[in-house]
């Protein structure tokens, strides 16, 4: 099979030749790899692994600081605060086990009034150019090829505070509710022009909004079927206009809502934090393995950084013959490699799924 058919039948919940793989990871351990694989100039870390899906994103059209979060940077404040195209600020940080940008400014904390909420200096789409994302896509024909998006309930808080946003979704609900229509109409017109621009060829959108912590959910079930919901339907129907399946990716302990994104035509959950509570792979294999693909799924708490290789190569086999029956299991960490996973770790994983 080549990737894309491979990627498409497991989400048909068939069965694919053979898993199929996908990689991220921080910077850090991408340049040790290629460093051990001695890979030659133009030489594919992600060929090498057998890796299934690729991306087609636009370019930002204006100059971009070499440090952001998540949406590119657009200013570096005298505090050293580097402001993203939402007027949010983070802070470098380096640690012990890689390099971060922190959280350190919310824009819209201190505001009251819907009218200061309005009068915002918001993103346009406009930002983007997006007329090289159809050739993207057809370079990686072969390949599942995914698109991105951000979501809008981190990206709220970030303009509000976290508990700032979230008591305006308790007792102040026009307020979160503005604020979540102004992000939802930048997300969704910037989701529109990539699917158009794609020409049919986007096979996936990733929607990327974590909701999810360690113990569960960040806010109750019923907050978000309330509010975010409704917006994630539509922000499926969107893609599937376009013939693009929808992936959605949250951090944590998701298992409460997990039937609401099957009722609403999500594809593929990411990437199962198999530590966090209600997220056993097992256990969502069992409940819904028949309605939704999982993607990821190989623990980056716990195992990666601290199991042998033999301990991660048993355990890769284990989660295919368990999440791979009858198709529906894209493989991949349950976060993106962090720094401090060992690089023979990475390889073993992708030697056992290869094997």
């Amino acid at each position: 099979m080549t990737s894309k058919e491979r990627v498409r039948k497991a989400i048909a919940h068939e069965m694919p030749d053979r898993v199929p793989l996908d990689y991220t990871a921080r910077e850090e351990i991408t340049r040790a790899l290629e460093d051990r694989l001695s890979l030659k100039p133009g030489e594919s870390l992600l060929n090498r692994f057998g890796v299934d899906l690729r991306g087609a994103r636009p370019t930002f059209r204006n100059e971009r600081g070499l440090l952001h979060y998540a949406d590119p940077s657009i200013e570096v404040t005298a505090e050293g605060l580097h402001i993203d195209i939402w007027g949010v600020g983070f802070r470098p940080n380096r640690t012990d086990v890689g390099f971060y940008m922190d959280l350190a400014r919310h824009p819209l904390q201190r505001i009251e009034r819907l009218g200061e909420i309005e009068a915002y200096a918001w993103p346009s789409p406009d930002l983007w150019d997006y007329s090289g994302v159809a050739g993207l896509a057809r370079a990686s024909a072969d390949y599942f090829v995914g698109g991105h998006s951000r979501g809008i309930f981190e990206i709220s808080w970030f303009l509000r505070g976290f508990n700032e946003f979230l008591t305006d979704l308790v007792l102040e609900p026009a307020r979160a509710e503005a604020v979540m229509d102004h992000v939802q109409h930048y997300l969704m017109e910037r989701t529109r022009r990539v699917l158009e621009a794609g020409e049919g060829l986007i096979d996936l959108m990733e929607y990327n909004d974590d909701v999810g912590g360690q113990q569960g959910l960040l806010i109750s079930p019923e907050l978000w079927r309330r509010h975010l919901k409704p917006r994630m339907a539509a922000f499926t129907a969107l893609c599937r206009q376009h013939g693009a399946a929808v992936k959605y990716h949250s951090c944590g302990g998701v298992r409460p809502i997990i039937p609401d994104l099957i009722e609403i035509g999500v594809d593929v959950l990411n990437p199962i934090q198999t530590l966090a509570e209600g997220m056993e792979p097992e256990a969502l294999k069992r409940e819904f393995g028949a309605h939704i693909t999982l993607h990821g799924g190989i623990d980056t708490q716990q195992l990666l950084p601290h199991a042998a290789p033999q301990t991660v190569r048993d355990h890769v086999r284990r989660m295919i013959a368990c999440l791979g029956e009858n198709g529906g299991y894209i493989l991949g960490p349950s976060h993106v490699f962090q720094a401090d996973v060992p690089i023979d770790n990475v390889l073993a994983i992708y030697e056992a799924a290869l094997a």
